[in-house]
């Protein structure tokens, strides 16, 4: 396992991954608290499956009536154990875990797994129940596994500590899979696709969580794929300590999430609450973390086949897709089209070889119908396969070949010659190779026996080309894990920022401003007299905006007027203002007007931060103005922001095809929004505590070199 190491987060100390974690996942010796051979109890399968599974090390059953269970002697208690176990599992009654837990861990036991339900998934009483089990084991040092869990198998050793029938042979492999859901565990361990080296069911995930796993088999020399099912992060810090580890380790994590659907975002003044969910939260901290995201139970099968049985990574993005059908490939090509699979035309290198080896009715092109002369002539689909791994555009291929699970022996053997061709070309190595079925129902029999293995086969077009989507290089720049440093906070502006105020334009970019970020030129003014005064100072055209903490959107209020050009347009304007603001909201702070520099030429974006607890702050970056919720087309990540990663966001919208000069208007200034993106970052790295939402709608970004101005902006603090 090597040598132990401890990663730290903000919130805990992540578990090293061996002591209390190897106690648990690799135990020599194994408690089952509880023991019976009464049929359909908990007890009974732990101690069946232990038994029948191989497993090397000591079972020690106890009950508090002796005797003998399985053919091996029950102790009465814990403290009469002849041997102190490495684990106990605890197949008892909820109301009696803690009190088990608390014998265990006074025993030295430095782990426990909690088969129970009946704690924070029941109510207020489990809750509580859960909170005393979780002090307990910290108090000891233990990990646990659950409660409200079906338990562990680790199917290297045996130790399976599993309270459900388990399939006898199941097949041991590379993928490890920890999920919060046990029905989910159950399903996919038992979908006869994956093989796996460790099953977690995590449940409550009350002591030992998701964090804690990956930081384990990111050292487990048999896991070099890990699977999670996620109903919850409950602590984005430890997850992004544990992934580092991982992809230390070269290893990689597929994770389906459960609940992603939002049942409603906060109600917020602030427009960037509306602009980002949940969901977008763990989106951007599974990219950044380099976490493969998949959407369904079906995607997440094909993935981890492909992971785990692709012999080589592809290093580059094209994909060729080679079939018998024109059809076949046209549906192949759609589908890889609406998941973003690239699949470039063939070098005229490339088109003059296939134009050798097809017939002359044949059409060389990606995708690529072979026609039917294959089925006679099995060498044309090797040297076709040849040739398209030899195309520079080429980074994997895809065989989409279906013969149906329908077909009888005799039909299946038509497609023996393609198949093996397949398989011999994947088994050489020179480009990474994919056989798909366009059906879900995948291969006849016969098939996968011709091919014993030797290529990865997928199965359902979508979810085989989306599998093939997440093994590709990554699109988009390389993460940097270390935050940009903040800057240090200025002991005015914290005394300011107090819980649940709004602050107005003006005051929010007089904080933008001591900070170096870039705002308009603008004066308050009480009175018509001195908003006169001050566009005279400030200079011809100019803004009036209506200046009040209880409006924070102006235009709804009619308390903006645009373009003034002369001192007699400013005085109607304030007039104007204040009397339409006062229509809107009779009762609101109406302090005056601030005049403002006139700001043209510019493309509207919005950058903004809103607060996805318990992920904290991100930043929502999109076409801006008065539309901005309507046209929602914005780009979310979680803070901190690099240079590279403003630039990614930015490309992500069609803020990005403004930005470069959309139907010849001049290219504007990204470089200059870029820097606005991470400077913002950056500044709630530093007052992050005190601030829950901040919109920077619009800002106006000038043609390229004359930088941007923020023409508007909210900040709300925290509540």
């Amino acid at each position: 396992m090597g040598r132990s190491r401890v990663w730290t987060s903000r919130r805990r100390q992540v578990r090293a991954p061996d002591g209390s974690l190897q106690a648990l996942l690799a135990p020599r010796a194994v408690a089952v608290i509880g023991a019976t051979e009464r049929q359909g109890a908990s007890a009974f399968y732990v101690m069946r499956n232990l038994s029948e599974n191989g497993y090397a090390g000591r079972i020690l059953p106890v009950n508090p009536k002796g005797g003998t269970i399985f053919g091996r002697p029950a102790a009465p208690s814990i403290a009469a154990l002849s041997e102190r176990p490495d684990v106990a599992v605890i197949c008892i009654a909820a109301a009696q875990v803690n009190a088990a837990l608390e014998e265990a861990g006074r025993a030295g036991i430095k782990a426990a797994v909690v088969l129970a339900s009946g704690f924070a998934e029941t109510g207020a009483e489990g809750q509580a129940r859960q909170h005393e089990l979780a002090a307990i084991a910290q108090r000891y040092g233990m990990a646990v596994c659950g409660p409200n869990c079906l338990g562990l198998f680790n199917l290297h050793t045996g130790a399976a500590l599993y309270s459900s029938t388990l399939v006898q042979g199941m097949r041991k492999g590379a993928l490890a899979l920890v999920s919060h859901s046990g029905a989910t565990a159950l399903t996919l361990s038992n979908c006869g696709r994956l093989g796996h080296s460790v099953i977690v069911s995590a449940g409550n995930g009350a002591v030992t969580d998701v964090p804690d796993y990956l930081l384990w088999l990111a050292q487990h020399e048999a896991t070099r794929v890990i699977g999670v099912v996620l109903e919850s992060i409950r602590d984005p810090a430890a997850f992004r300590v544990a992934m580092a580890a991982v992809q230390d380790a070269g290893k990689s994590v597929i994770a389906l999430r459960v609940g992603r659907s939002d049942a409603g975002q906060r109600a917020t003044v602030a427009h960037t609450g509306a602009l980002a969910g949940s969901s977008d939260a763990y989106a951007s901290l599974f990219r950044q973390t380099g976490v493969v995201e998949v959407s369904d139970m079906d995607e997440f099968v094909e993935t981890a086949a492909l992971f785990t049985e692709l012999r080589s990574r592809p290093k580059r993005r094209g994909v060729a897709v080679i079939g018998v059908s024109g059809g076949g490939v046209a549906h192949v090509s759609d589908i890889a089209e609406e998941n973003g699979i690239d699949l470039p035309a063939f070098s005229s290198q490339t088109v003059a070889r296939l134009v050798a080896i097809l017939p002359d009715f044949a059409t060389a092109q990606n995708p690529l119908d072979t026609t039917g002369i294959v089925f006679a002539d099995a060498s044309v689909y090797s040297r076709v396969l040849d040739a398209v791994a030899a195309d520079p555009g080429t980074g994997l291929i895809v065989a989409a070949q279906d013969a149906p699970p329908g077909l009888d022996d005799r039909t299946s053997g038509e497609y023996f010659g393609i198949v093996g061709a397949v398989a011999e070309f994947s088994r050489a190595g020179a480009v990474p190779t994919v056989l798909i079925s366009n059906l879900s129902a995948g291969h006849h029999p016969a098939i996968l026996g011709c091919i014993n293995g030797s290529v990865p086969v997928l199965n359902g077009t979508r979810s085989a080309l989306r599998a093939i989507s997440h093994v590709l290089p990554r699109r988009g720049p390389v993460l940097d894990r270390m935050p940009p440093p903040g800057l240090p906070p200025d002991a005015r502006w914290l005394a300011r920022l107090v819980p649940g105020a709004v602050l107005t334009e003006r005051e929010a970019k007089h904080f933008l401003a001591d900070h170096h970020l870039p705002v308009t030129r603008e004066t308050f003014a009480a009175t018509a007299a001195e908003a006169v005064v001050a566009a005279e100072a400030i200079g011809y055209p100019v803004v009036l905006k209506i200046e009040s903490p209880d409006l924070p959107h102006k235009t709804e209020a009619g308390g903006i007027r645009l373009n003034l050009r002369d001192d007699a347009a400013v005085r109607s304007a304030f007039e104007a203002v204040i009397a339409s603001a006062r229509r809107f909201a009779p009762t609101a702070d109406l302090r005056g007007v601030v005049v403002q520099e006139m700001v043209t030429g510019g493309v509207e974006a919005i950058v903004g931060i809103s607060r996805h607890e318990p992920f904290g702050p991100g930043m929502v970056v999109g076409l801006g103005g008065v539309l901005v919720e309507l046209i929602d087309d914005a780009a979310f990540e979680l803070l901190p922001i690099s240079h590279d990663l403003a630039r990614d966001m930015v490309g992500r919208t069609r803020l990005g095809r403004l930005l470069a000069g959309y139907r010849g208007a001049p290219a504007a200034d990204v470089p200059a929004l870029c820097n606005l993106i991470v400077g913002l970052s950056r500044l709630i790295n530093s007052y992050g505590d005190r601030i829950d939402a901040i919109d920077l709608n619009p800002v106006s970004v000038l043609p390229q070199g004359r930088g941007l101005r923020i023409l508007d902006a909210l900040i709300l603090t925290r509540r």
